[in-house]
């Protein structure tokens, strides 16, 4: 009797415990089937399908609609796909330099203290704040549009964003002044794992801060350095830059990225539109595009250098 008493209260132990891991893995697995699995896979079969009459029929017109729109004469997707990989390019060209800003803040120069605090700054305060700072600095009350005015001796001050001579570059200007900001924390963490002991055997050889960068630091963090080229290409297609908060892509300053986002912002709500089915056949063709730029730049970077065990 008592053995049997026994197996009852282990068997009512064991069920209370299974309720008990089943009720704190519910809600993230019942988040996880909903709002990625089923998300996204709604999201890669509405590619294939439109909305007609009430009836959803499979057909691949969403990829051909995009194909024509692309090869027409005049297409907006020109400038688009135009701004995106200029933004791009600023972004490809700021990524070195960030690692080199982390390194002397790293090498704790003077007032490295007072740049990781300003640099951090930009990161923590909010985009929608940044952007609305730097829209009072360029406007036509603005220091910045009085000093163009003045260096290209204009007999009017220019609203910069307003104007699509101006509008672009200003754009870019405040990519290259916030971009790189961000990175300074994540390198600062790769540079710490760095021993010591070899940046001083390092300099006791007498090696200077260039051969110090190309020759011991980038080895050392080549895995977390091309992490980061690897996610900078597959982020290609979504190079917007802050144009959505300064121009909402107008005056010829448009971005794929802030494209999607304004044929969704413009929809939505309307489902007859097809506008989300056409939007998601786009985005698996950009997709698979970054997919293979991205495994084609992490297969070669591996060849170069496989990186530094320690």
């Amino acid at each position: 009797m008592k053995q049997d008493s026994s197996i009852k209260k282990r068997k009512k132990r064991n069920w209370g415990d299974i309720v008990f891991i089943i009720s704190f893995i519910i809600l993230p697995i019942t988040y996880f089937l909903v709002f990625y699995i089923y998300v996204n896979l709604n999201s890669f079969l509405m590619g294939f399908q439109l909305r007609i009459n009430g009836h959803t029929e499979w057909t691949l017109e969403n990829f051909r609609r995009f194909f024509r729109e692309l090869s027409e004469s005049g297409s907006d997707f020109r400038i688009i796909f135009r701004n995106t990989f200029i933004t791009f390019g600023i972004n490809f060209i700021i990524f070195p330099w960030g690692v080199v800003v982390s390194y002397f803040l790293y090498k704790k120069i003077w007032g490295a203290k007072l740049f990781r605090v300003a640099f951090c700054l930009l990161m923590i305060i909010p985009a929608v704040v940044t952007a609305t700072v730097y829209k009072e600095m360029v406007s036509v009350n603005g220091f910045i549009a009085k000093g163009v005015q003045k260096m290209l001796g204009l007999d009017y001050t220019p609203d910069l964003l307003a104007s699509t001579q101006f509008a672009n570059y200003v754009i870019w200007a405040k990519l290259l002044w916030a971009s790189f900001s961000g990175d300074i924390i994540i390198w600062g963490g790769a540079y710490a794992r760095i021993p010591d002991s070899v940046l001083e055997a390092a300099k006791l050889d007498g090696v200077g801060w260039i051969r110090e960068i190309v020759s011991i630091i980038i080895p050392m963090i080549w895995p977390t350095f091309i992490l980061k080229y690897v996610i900078l290409f597959s982020g290609l297609f979504s190079s917007s830059g802050d144009v959505f908060l300064l121009t909402r892509g107008e005056y010829g300053t448009n971005t794929f990225a802030n494209w999607m986002y304004l044929q969704v912002y413009n929809n939505r709500g309307s489902v007859i539109s097809n506008a989300y089915n056409y939007l998601s056949a786009v985005g698996l063709l950009v997709t698979a595009v970054a997919i293979a730029i991205s495994a084609t730049i992490r297969k070669i970077a591996n060849k170069i250098n496989e990186g530094v065990t320690y």
